[in-house]
C-alpha cells in the first residue's frame, strides 16, 4: 500500500508521517481491522471516505472527515471498535488516527495529503 503523509495545513500540524493509502475497494474495507496498535505518526487514509466500520477492530480512533475542497467536515474523537461512524456522503477523504493525533483539528481546517517519496529509512 502507498504512503503519505498528512497534514492540518490551517495549524501548520503534521497528523499522520506515515499514512497508509486505502484507495481501493478492498483496502477500504480492511483498513485496519485486526491490528493490535496504531503507532503514533501513522493512520490510515481512506479515499473516497464516506464512512467508517469499526468492526473487527482491537483500538479506538480519531477520525477527521473532508470535503473536496480539503476542509475538515467532522472530527470524530475516540471511536470505539465494533461500532459504525456516521456516514458522511460525497466525502473526499477519511483519516483514521491514532487516538489523540487530531487534537487541535477544527471542522473548516484545510488538510493535505503528501506523497512520501520512499527511501530505506521509511519502509516498514
Amino acid at each position: 500500500m502507498r504512503r503519505v503523509r498528512v497534514v492540518n495545513r490551517t495549524r501548520d500540524a503534521l497528523l499522520a508521517e506515515q499514512a497508509e493509502l486505502a484507495d481501493n475497494p478492498w483496502t477500504r474495507f480492511v483498513g485496519l481491522m485486526g491490528r493490535r496498535e496504531l503507532p503514533a505518526g501513522t493512520g490510515l487514509v481512506l479515499k473516497p471516505g464516506g464512512g467508517i466500520h469499526m468492526w473487527f477492530m482491537r483500538i479506538p480512533l480519531d477520525v477527521v472527515h473532508v470535503d473536496k475542497r480539503d476542509r475538515v467536515t467532522h472530527v470524530l474523537r475516540g471511536i470505539k471498535p465494533w461500532r459504525f461512524g456516521p456516514l458522511f456522503v460525497g466525502n473526499k477523504l477519511a483519516f483514521e488516527l491514532p487516538v489523540g493525533a487530531a487534537d487541535g483539528t477544527q471542522v473548516g481546517d484545510e488538510i493535505e495529503i503528501e506523497p512520501l517519496e520512499v527511501t530505506d529509512s521509511n519502509i516498514k
